[in-house]
């Protein structure tokens, strides 16, 4: 088997269609997928029934867990449970382009030093159809470049097998951040690289499911704790990740860590400009430590509301060059 690519869904049945038909109309035919739902309450497995029996691909193999599991502990006895020699993440929701699995699977063939190859992909916010091309370039990046910022996102990733397994593969202890940590642990045993072409559609939301509050403040501690276990001894990392274990991720990373607050600064100017003020406010009161910084960002939030009456998203779209993607 080549590739093995798992996907998992927790209560996402209206968008599992367009990205398990995205998998089987692959130009790369020696797969195998794997669909797990983390127990799912909605109706995710009668969508997956309807679409195992219309499709009749053998190559589809669905798993429905029992208790829901989260995401990383999912993703780690999902890959279990496959045999590629690569494995090939998919975002719920998200498409693969028919070229996708072919072409990474090419770079990992021809470069058996990469660990990891993702691809550009194109972000589109769900509603209104406006996109975004992105062109990382992982080829460039090496773990010194990556403990600055991840140039992946997580659902256009190949991974081969050899290296997941050699770093531990994915952590159950991060609830967020859990690609990253990998990659991290990937980088520094083997290079990372980037298809340059357009192989994935992201499928965004800006109605506070991709862009929330709480998401962002838990997103932001994990980070920041991923990049400085990276760059610890195995005795200290394993006492790390205990203590995050037992204590959870506010101990290892408190709400007054330096790094932390410049990233809940940045997501509260973040949350104004796309015209969110309430949440950029909510951010302010319940994350900035500074007296002074809060009462700063809760003005500049209602301000920037106030001034600019259109909605933040349209400011927000032109500063950072979106595009209307005229194709859909």
């Amino acid at each position: 088997m080549k590739v093995s690519v798992i996907a998992g869904f927790y209560n996402r049945a209206p968008v599992l269609e367009r990205t398990l038909r995205s998998l089987v109309a692959q130009s790369l035919t020696d797969i195998e997928i794997l669909i797990f739902d983390d127990a799912s309450s909605d109706n995710t497995s009668s969508v997956m029934t309807r679409l195992q029996d219309e499709l009749q691909d053998s190559r589809i193999r669905y798993v429905r867990y029992e208790n829901n599991r989260g995401f990383a502990q999912g993703l780690r006895d999902a890959v279990a449970m496959t045999k590629g020699e690569f494995i090939a993440i998919q975002g719920s929701g998200d498409v693969s382009l028919p070229q996708r699995l072919e072409m990474q699977s090419a770079i990992l063939e021809s470069r058996p030093d990469v660990g990891a190859v993702g691809c550009w992909y194109t972000n589109i916010e769900e509603d209104s159809g406006i996109a975004r091309v992105r062109r990382p370039d992982a080829d460039n990046t090496d773990f010194d470049a990556l403990l600055r910022g991840n140039v992946f996102s997580h659902g256009e990733v190949m991974i081969r097998r050899s290296y997941y397994d050699a770093v531990g593969g994915y952590r159950p202890e991060f609830k967020n951040c859990q690609d990253y940590d990998l990659w991290l642990r990937i980088a520094q045993v083997s290079r990372i690289a980037t298809v340059p072409q357009v192989l994935y559609e992201r499928f965004i939301q800006f109605d506070g499911v991709t862009y929330d509050v709480r998401k962002l403040a838990l997103q932001s501690r994990y980070s920041i704790f991923a990049r400085r276990l990276a760059q610890l001894g195995e005795i200290e990392t394993s006492a790390s990740l205990e203590r995050l274990r037992v204590d959870g991720i506010e101990a290892v990373v408190p709400l007054s860590d330096r790094s932390l607050q410049k990233k809940y600064v940045r997501g509260c100017i973040r949350f104004a400009v796309w015209g969110a003020s309430g949440d950029a406010v909510t951010m302010a009161k319940g994350y900035i430590a500074s007296g002074w910084k809060r009462r700063a960002l809760i003005l500049f939030a209602k301000t920037f509301n106030a001034r600019f009456f259109a909605p933040g998203r349209f400011v927000a779209h032109a500063v950072l060059g979106v595009r209307r993607n005229r194709d859909r």
